[in-house]
């Protein structure tokens, strides 16, 4: 599990890094140049103009992993085949397995039915809780 967990940390890190980056020149001077002004300090200014700026790309950048999470196939595949004991089978291992080694094919659609509900489901749970999407 932990040459799995490296991978894929070695595959998003610099990915997500670039939404972020561009986040962060986004933000307009002026939000810098007034919370200088009116005496605020590093912390205060990263709390109170950096963040707030950074919730959209924080929400993109959340569900983004997130559904990649739950898409993690080629890694425990290609590393460990889903062993040993199966403590690797990542879900869409699983239906993979369940569809085109044990010919199981209404039970795998099922299966990537469920899996797209509870992805769509946590997206917009995560987007509800950063408020994205709202009127302003």
């Amino acid at each position: 599990k932990v040459s799995i967990a490296l991978v894929m940390l070695w595959r998003w890190t610099g990915y997500l890094t670039v939404f972020f980056l561009a986040g962060l020149q986004n933000v307009p001077r002026e939000l810098y140049e007034a919370a200088a002004l009116d005496g605020a300090g590093r912390l205060r200014t990263f709390t109170t103009v950096t963040l707030p700026a950074l919730k959209p790309v924080t929400a993109f950048v959340v569900v983004t992993s997130f559904i990649g999470a739950a898409q993690i196939f080629e890694e425990p595949y290609l590393l460990t085949g889903g062993g040993p004991a199966e403590s690797t089978l990542s879900v869409t291992m699983f239906i993979y397995r369940a569809a085109f080694q044990r010919q199981q094919f209404g039970y795998a659609a099922a299966a990537a039915v469920v899996l797209f509900v509870v992805v769509f489901g946590l997206s917009r749970l995560v987007n509800r809780l950063l408020g994205i999407g709202r009127a302003a």
